[in-house]
């Protein structure tokens, strides 16, 4: 029971943390398509604050999505942490174990 016990948890932190990747992804990718569009308005407003507030938050973006991977494995140990089982498994697990786990 101990066994497959392990492997539901296991199962059920992979599948967090591909849901919480695919929905950073989705958010930063929608967030940084509507800058683009919105950044000439700023400039032709003279909206400063606004402007640099999107041209900072856009770098962080693009950090965010470069590590991906490696920032919903972050969130997920939040989210996960709670529940004592998750938390042992968590306690030793990297994205790179993610990765190699069959589906």
């Amino acid at each position: 029971m101990t066994q497959e016990n392990d492997t539901q948890t296991l199962h059920k932190i992979k599948k967090t943390h591909e849901r919480v990747a695919v929905i950073a992804g989705v958010v930063m990718g929608v967030t940084m398509s509507i800058y683009f569009f919105t950044f000439s308005m700023l400039i032709d407003h003279g909206n400063t604050f606004a402007l640099w507030f999107e041209i900072i938050t856009s770098v962080l973006f693009l950090f965010g999505l470069i590590f991906l991977k490696r920032l919903a494995f972050f969130i997920t140990r939040l989210l996960l942490g709670m529940n004592a089982d998750c938390r042992l498994a968590l306690k030793d697990l990297k994205v790179a174990d993610l990765e190699k786990m069959p589906q």
